[in-house]
């Protein structure tokens, strides 16, 4: 007994190794630390007790993560290997050339359009139900592109097959972050990382040997047993912890009338018209088209209204506020640099070696899967790394290499063999090994374990904005600079000079002559090209260097 007259509890001493277990947390929102919780990891508990983890009891978050990651895999080997296809997939449905770019521009405008919303629905849905009914519409999608009766009809598929992608990429990203302690995410998004950089590689080889020995539909129905066998993996190893359950009730009960619909609009509306703009641009020349100019004025008027309207919202679908968080804007920023230099060089550099070195569409493939190999081997490395490093060291050392790998380009020859290109697109992506999985990670320092559905969306949003913004700015550079080198080049061309005569005589006539000038000035448009590029990636070195700290579980929200 005290002087106040309370009763203390008796102190009873523990055998040596014994921990006490810790009384269940109550109040709204607790959750408890779990039998056998280990202090110190991940804010006291084992990966097993993570409150959000997808993992089932018994089952290694690593197999979750090659799980989930399968299919960004097969989505983005999907998309590209289609791109190499258009031109046979038109003409066996009885369709023109251009008619067939809709199918990429619908994907991507579905795409760009779900994507942000995803991180609402997982919530709203259930993450586990929202992932497998993803996969299975990605699944059935693909069935029905297959079976396309026409360009029309193929169209419309395609566009829902976009929807159902971008579902799967933002779970993907949510479910790996809760699945692992914050010092080791790196580990799970090293395999994220893999898929993201093998998928585009893979395509063009793929879609070029399946169209030219088999059929474009087999790009299709590769996706059938894949997508089978992910949603039945899915239902059996991923469950939705008791927190996610509870926001999601909490969603649901508070009925459609309380979602965010206008905020849906704006962000549907704003992102597909941005995305028309930026895939149609060059080819209907810019705002010389109205079409182009009209979906420029709703996207800017729409996007800036989108954050303010989203301020004012209890549930908003798109939780702006995250950009008060240093941590997550800064790793947006840099994710969307590395998707405008990753993507953007991934579309461009097999037209390069088709255009400037005779290369098949096969061997450019091959040479471009170098370099997806390069960063493949290394990326379990970065995630070893993160956790352990500060993050803006590792960015900083992948934008440099990256940067470094990019200037070297402009010193190309047209006499290089293929093992030299092969090591010039090593050089340029190399770096993204050590980009990917830090920034990844890096995004979720001081978040909230309930907003992590809207930090994956984001990523998610700014690596493909980035990679629809890099490839965008690709190809208008590339057309216009083409034109500019021709023109100054053509300015040898006189035939009343000696040298043009004696290089007429050279190259045996003055049509052969043309065509090396015309050459000439693509190979010298793809090496400023990759110049710009190469600048985009020293900004990021800049940007980098403001980042602070690394994913840890003393720095996790």
């Amino acid at each position: 007994m005290g002087g106040d007259g309370a009763a203390r509890p008796r102190a009873h001493p523990l055998p040596p190794g014994r921990v006490p277990e810790l009384p269940r947390a109550r109040g709204r929102g607790a959750w408890p630390l779990g039998r056998g919780a280990r202090p110190g990891a991940a804010g006291g508990l084992s990966v097993a007790d993570l409150p959000r983890s997808a993992a089932k009891p018994g089952v290694n978050p690593l197999v979750i993560a090659v799980l989930v990651s399968f299919g960004t895999l097969f989505e983005a080997l999907n998309s590209t290997a289609l791109s190499v296809a258009l031109n046979t997939t038109a003409g066996n449905l009885g369709a023109t050339a251009e008619e067939s770019d809709g199918l990429i521009t619908g994907y991507l405008v579905a795409n760009a359009a779900v994507m942000p919303l995803s991180g609402w629905a997982a919530t709203y849905f259930g993450r586990k139900p929202y992932f497998i009914f993803c996969v299975i519409l990605f699944t059935l999608t693909s069935v029905l592109c297959a079976m396309a009766w026409s360009i029309e009809s193929l169209l419309v598929f395609r566009v829902l097959q976009g929807a159902a992608a971008a579902g799967n990429a933002s779970s993907e990203s949510s479910i790996i972050a809760d699945s692992f302690p914050p010092e080791k995410r790196g580990q799970g998004f090293a395999i994220y990382g893999m898929a993201v950089v093998v998928g585009p590689t893979l395509g063009p080889v793929f879609g070029g040997w399946a169209t030219d020995e088999y059929s474009w539909t087999l790009i299709f129905w590769l996706n059938v047993p894949m997508g089978i066998l992910a949603a039945i993996g899915c239902w059996l190893l991923i469950e939705d912890k008791p927190p996610i359950i509870e926001e999601s009730k909490k969603r649901r009960a508070a009925g459609l009338g309380a979602v965010d619909w206008i905020g849906a609009g704006l962000a549907i509306v704003g992102l597909a018209a941005l995305t028309i703009v930026l895939d149609q641009g060059q080819s209907e020349d810019w705002f010389g088209s109205s079409m182009i100019t009209a979906a420029t004025i709703v996207s800017v008027a729409t996007l800036l209204i989108l954050p303010f309207w989203e301020r004012f919202r209890r549930d908003p679908i798109l939780d702006f506020t995250l950009f008060r968080n240093p941590n997550f804007a800064l790793s947006f920023v840099l994710l969307f640099g590395v998707g405008c230099v990753l993507f953007g060089g991934t579309s461009l550099y097999p037209l390069w070696l088709q255009q400037s070195f005779g290369y098949t569409a096969t061997d450019a493939g091959l040479a471009l899967g170098f370099g997806g190999l390069a960063v493949f081997l290394l990326m379990p490395a970065a995630g070893g790394l993160t956790g352990k490093v500060a993050t803006r060291h590792l960015v900083a050392i992948g934008f440099s290499i990256m940067a470094v790998g990019l200037f070297m380009t402009v010193r190309v020859y047209e006499d290089y063999s293929f093992f030299q290109l092969s090591l010039v697109r090593i050089g340029q992506t190399i770096g993204v090994s050590m980009l990917f999985v830090p920034l990844q990670s890096h995004a979720f320092i001081g978040v909230p374990g309930r907003s992590s559905e809207q930090v994956a969306a984001f990523m998610n949003l700014a690596r493909n904005l980035g990679g629809s913004v890099g490839t965008a700015l690709g190809v208008t550079l590339l057309e216009r600079n083409r034109q500019s080198y021709r023109e100054d080049l053509v300015g040898y061309a006189n035939p009343f000079r000696d040298e043009y005569a004696q290089a007429v005589e050279a190259y045996g006539g003055e049509q052969a002559f043309n065509r090396v000038i015309e050459e000439q000035a693509t190979l010298l448009a793809y090496e400023n090209l990759f110049f710009v590029y190469g600048v985009v990636a020293l900004v990021g070195v800049l940007i980098a260097m403001m980042l602070r700290g690394k994913p840890t579980g003393k720095e996790q929200g």
